[in-house]
């Protein structure tokens, strides 16, 4: 079953893009604690499909602090799968949860990226991606602007999103703010992530490249060279 996770798209399309190495400020408000709803419906490859969910987004120092937990099922001619997702940016690294396996994976974000865009925040940074702005439309009373980028439509109050629509395989899945609360006091206690091992991207690298190794033994010549060159590149990725 293919998983939709709207709120990764969000966290890539905006978070990520929206680093400044001086002042890591991914918002323009202080602190937020945000209720989404989550609801999609369409086709995938010709069969009814429907998504239901909820998220949440809490953050402080301009976005230097963030976590987000995203919990959503997806509906397909009655085989219902659940997807649970919880994200931590914490300065310069992002923290995924593996529910399933009780792992944490921590990756550094490349903040000295030669990308012009890293350097910019909110609709500046969607602009230099080449997101466009296609107009202003309010969400839970806030003057949100539009901006469209990759297929993705997102309603941005002083660059936090509010509303996101995307279509993918078929799907519109639409996550929209439900309850909304800016400039407040937020406990450490809302960043605690779950009691679990933490591994960096290179261990689980490492990981994988031993279990290839094993199999490479019984491989020919030509197969073995192919999967070597294929795991040093891989390893670069995470270097």
């Amino acid at each position: 079953m293919i998983k939709i996770k709207l709120g990764l798209i969000v966290l890539l399309l905006l978070g990520l893009s929206s680093l400044n190495a001086q002042t890591m400020k991914r918002y323009e408000v202080k602190s937020g604690e945000i209720q989404y709803k989550i609801l999609g419906t369409g086709n995938m490859m010709g069969i009814p499909t429907k998504i239901s969910g909820k998220s949440s987004l809490v953050f402080k120092d301009y976005g230097s602090l963030e976590l987000s937990h995203e919990k959503f099922s997806q509906d397909i001619m009655g085989d219902k799968e659940i997807t649970e997702d919880i994200t931590k940016f914490d300065g310069g690294m992002v923290y995924s949860v593996d529910l399933e396996e009780k792992i944490i994976y921590k990756q550094k974000i490349p903040l000295d990226s030669d990308d012009p865009a890293l350097s910019l925040k909110g609709k500046k940074s969607l602009a230099a991606l080449g997101g466009k702005k296609i107009g202003n439309e309010k969400v839970l009373g806030y003057d949100c602007e539009i901006w469209e980028l990759s297929g993705v439509k997102t309603w941005m109050y002083k660059a936090v999103p509010l509303k996101t629509e995307t279509k993918v395989m078929g799907i519109k899945q639409t996550q929209v703010a439900s309850s909304v609360k800016f400039d407040i006091s937020i406990s450490e206690d809302k960043f605690k992530l779950p009691n679990y091992p933490i591994k960096t991207m290179a261990d689980m690298m490492q990981e994988n490249q031993m279990q290839m190794q094993k199999e490479m033994q019984n491989m020919s010549p030509e197969q073995r060279k192919m999967m070597k060159d294929m795991m040093q590149n891989m390893g670069k990725m995470f270097q």
